[in-house]
C-alpha cells in the first residue's frame, strides 16, 4: 500500500470516528440539545478504548478525572462491603456514566468493569474545561444535564438496590407526612 493511500485512509478514519462521534454524543442525555459546534469539538477531543470482558474501567479510590459513555457492550458498577463485591448496577449501551469527574475532583467510590468486551468513549475533566472556557454560554445548561442525569441514576441504583431487600425488612404502606 502506498504512503499517500495510507495517509488517505487514515484521514477517512479519523473523519468516520468523528462523525460516529459526534452522532453518538448528539443523542447522549447530556449532550441532546447542546449547539452543534460544540458537540463537535467533544467529539474531537473524546477518545475511544476497547475494554475485555472483567477489565476495570473504574477502579474504587482511583482520581475520577474522566467520564464515560457506553458505546456497546456491558458493564458492571459495584463496590466492596465486608471484602465482597456489591454490585449496585447494571449498565448497557447507551450508558453515559462518571460524569460528576467533569464537574469536581473526587476519588472513585466505586468500581466498574467491563462485563463482555465494551466499547467506551471516554471524555476528560480537562477536555470538558477547555469547551467549556470557549462556549462559556452553554455551562450551566450542560452541568443541569449531568446533574439530571446523577440524579436519575440515583433513584434508578435506589431501586435496584431496594429490589434485592428481603420482604422481611419491607415495611406495607406509606408514613403520613
Amino acid at each position: 500500500m502506498s504512503s499517500s493511500m495510507k495517509t488517505e485512509n487514515l484521514q477517512n478514519s479519523t473523519e468516520c470516528k468523528l462523525t460516529c462521534d459526534f452522532e453518538i454524543l448528539r443523542r447522549s442525555p447530556v449532550f441532546s440539545g447542546i449547539d452543534t459546534d460544540v458537540v463537535k469539538l467533544f467529539a474531537y477531543l473524546a477518545k475511544r478504548k476497547k475494554y475485555k470482558k472483567d477489565q476495570a474501567v473504574i477502579s474504587l479510590d482511583a482520581d475520577a478525572a474522566e467520564a464515560f459513555y457506553l458505546i456497546s457492550g456491558s458493564a458492571r458498577v459495584s463496590t466492596l462491603h465486608d471484602g465482597k463485591e456489591c454490585v449496585l448496577q447494571g449498565l448497557g449501551p447507551g450508558t453515559f456514566f462518571g460524569e460528576l469527574a467533569l464537574l469536581a475532583r473526587f476519588n472513585w467510590f466505586f468500581n466498574v468493569f467491563a462485563e463482555e468486551e465494551s466499547d467506551i468513549m471516554i471524555i476528560t475533566r480537562e477536555s470538558f474545561k477547555k469547551v467549556l472556557d470557549n462556549f462559556p454560554q452553554h455551562r450551566e445548561k450542560l452541568v443541569e444535564k449531568i446533574v439530571q442525569l446523577r440524579v436519575e441514576r440515583l433513584i434508578d441504583q435506589t431501586s435496584f438496590l431496594l429490589d434485592k431487600v428481603p420482604d422481611n425488612l419491607l415495611v406495607e404502606g406509606s408514613p403520613s407526612i
